[in-house]
């Protein structure tokens, strides 16, 4: 079932018009508390820049519809049951509900699709860890992958990794992983400095911040003898 829309996306979208449109997304963030990323996701979103206001002032001309000041539709949007039709009717023809949900629920930004893509491979390499861990040299994994039975005979087929052939195929697959991640990190620091001015302070910082913690996980920038503490940080201290 689609996730209920938040009353602080509505709330969000008020403040920022009561304040003209002046007031900045990170103070509009602290005053609901939720992240500078969330309103500005709804801000896109929701298109808020082309929200439109009631003269206070001034000759207005009439037209049909609702009359000079109304406000219903402020921060509501179209009705839910429309689902929105203009920008999501393709969708909603020809893909579950589920699916229509998601893409309404993505961000618009290409700086904050391509940042969910470098969380969800970085999140992939740390589940690994554990996943693929190789104890010592006696980790031995068998598994059964075949039985047949025969009218004298029974036959069973088993596989055998050693912890050798484990570790191996591990580090294969982290080197792929993280050659992976660190494409993503580049692209999103290109696209990030094209953007510089547009960007927001969150936006700067994530790039510090994903280096710095694929550094400590690739050992990259760090001394020998703090390969203890990254082992720890990794597998857990034992």
């Amino acid at each position: 079932m689609p996730r209920p829309r938040s009353p602080n996306r509505d709330k969000a979208l008020q403040l920022w018009l009561d304040s003209e449109r002046k007031r900045q997304l990170k103070d509009i963030a602290a005053q609901l508390q939720v992240s500078e990323e969330q309103i500005r996701k709804w801000k896109n979103q929701d298109k808020w820049d082309k929200v439109t206001l009631p003269n206070a002032k001034g000759n207005v001309t009439n037209h049909k519809g609702a009359p000079a000041g109304n406000q219903n539709a402020v921060g509501h949007g179209a009705p839910k049951q429309n689902k929105n039709a203009e920008k999501y009717g393709f969708f909603s023809k020809y893909l579950p509900e589920e699916t229509v949900s998601i893409i309404q629920e993505m961000p618009t930004d290409p700086l904050d699709i391509l940042w969910d893509q470098v969380q969800i491979a970085y999140a992939a390499i740390i589940r690994a860890q554990s996943i693929m861990y190789v104890r010592d040299q006696k980790d031995v994994t068998i598994t059964k992958i075949g039985h047949k039975d025969g009218e004298t005979v029974t036959e069973e087929r088993w596989e055998v990794q050693q912890a050798w052939d484990k570790q191996g195929n591990f580090l294969q697959a982290q080197a792929r992983a993280q050659k992976t991640l660190e494409g993503l990190i580049k692209q999103y620091d290109e696209l990030l400095h094209k953007n510089w001015e547009l960007a927001s302070e969150e936006q700067k910082a994530r790039i510090a911040q994903m280096r710095a913690q694929t550094d400590k996980l690739t050992g990259n920038n760090q001394e020998l003898e703090d390969m203890d503490g990254i082992e720890g940080d990794i597998y857990g201290s034992s």
